[in-house]
């Protein structure tokens, strides 16, 4: 019988700050944590699951939670849906994962939503050696950067992944495929921040490894007209060999991680609402033919791309 791990799941719903505070300070190690009700009635929700190796958290709060936080062993990166926030007196935006350093950072959030990924440090250090063909230790991030466009299309399709597993997945799992899942959200966290080994300069590409060289040209000629042979060339691999790499890390062809990060792209601007049409867009975002661009689109989101522009018309103030 291969060797299980328990993946723990934590829910509390109150409206009174000092269970919240408690709830914070169990799930988190946290200094000077002050938790304030807001005018409307106070209502905190947080919900965890997972395992050492890799979690998930939800929180929502009507009031104002602020404090120092600092990471421990794992790597923590956040993304707010609603309300305010902030890392280090440093606003952050709604829907753009923002990651904790290693030290302690204050944090101030105010009638907020948000989710939040941890994963194993060991393991984000691993992958990042594997990327970038340096030996596992200490890594530095660059500071407060925010990803935009593919990087960003990229990391919401491993969020999408690991969710799905880690919600909705069984409560025992194998010890080596949840070390594979935290290896995966690695792979996105890495590709989503700029990082180097500490005590190195920052590197104009952090990743030299010949997969991560692969990725990161597919991300930055997204939406333009490449192929996969264009790829294995801007890697230095067969196309069998990025075909294989691709399988490995995401579990699918570079095919199909091209057309998804273009989808990601192309929902992202529709519901942006800036009044270009859908034809506008899905050229934008590198889809040639409209009538396959609104097929995969349906088939990803359950919707025609007109209907989320219309959404997104009606949904403007």
């Amino acid at each position: 019988m291969p060797e299980t791990m328990h993946r723990m799941q934590r829910e509390i719903q109150t409206d009174q700050p000092s269970l919240a505070a408690e709830a914070m300070v169990r799930t988190h190690v946290i200094h000077e944590l002050s938790v304030e009700p807001g005018d409307a009635d106070f209502v905190f929700e947080e919900r965890v699951r997972g395992t050492d190796l890799l979690s998930l958290e939800s929180t929502n709060c009507s009031g104002t939670l602020s404090g120092s936080m600092e990471p421990g062993s794992t790597v923590m990166i956040y993304w707010m849906k609603t309300g305010a926030g902030s890392v280090d007196d440093e606003p952050v935006a709604i829907g753009r994962p923002v990651l904790f350093r290693q030290r302690p950072q204050r944090f101030r959030w105010t009638e907020c939503s948000k989710d939040l990924l941890r994963i194993d440090r060991s393991i984000v250090e691993q992958v990042a050696a594997e990327r970038g063909d340096w030996a596992p230790g200490p890594l530095e991030f660059r500071p407060h950067h925010v990803p935009e466009g593919p990087t960003l299309a990229a990391w919401w399709l491993m969020v999408r992944a690991v969710a799905q597993e880690v919600m909705a997945g069984p409560d025992e799992v194998p010890v080596e495929r949840e070390r594979e899942l935290a290896r995966f959200a690695a792979g996105g966290l890495l590709s989503a921040i700029p990082h180097w080994p500490v005590g190195q300069v920052e590197r104009p590409l952090a990743a030299t490894a010949r997969f991560a060289r692969a990725e990161t040209f597919l991300l930055e000629h997204a939406t333009e007209q490449i192929t996969v042979d264009d790829v294995a060339a801007a890697a230095g691999l067969s196309v069998r060999g990025v075909q294989a790499a691709f399988q490995r890390h995401h579990g699918i062809t570079p095919t199909m991680y091209l057309r998804r990060i273009r989808l990601l792209l192309a929902r992202e601007q529709l519901e942006a609402a800036d009044g270009r049409s859908v034809a506008e867009i899905a050229r934008a975002t590198g889809f040639a033919h409209l009538g396959r661009f609104a097929g995969s689109y349906r088939r990803e989101f359950g919707e025609l791309p007109r209907q989320t522009a219309a959404s997104a018309r009606d949904d403007r103030p």
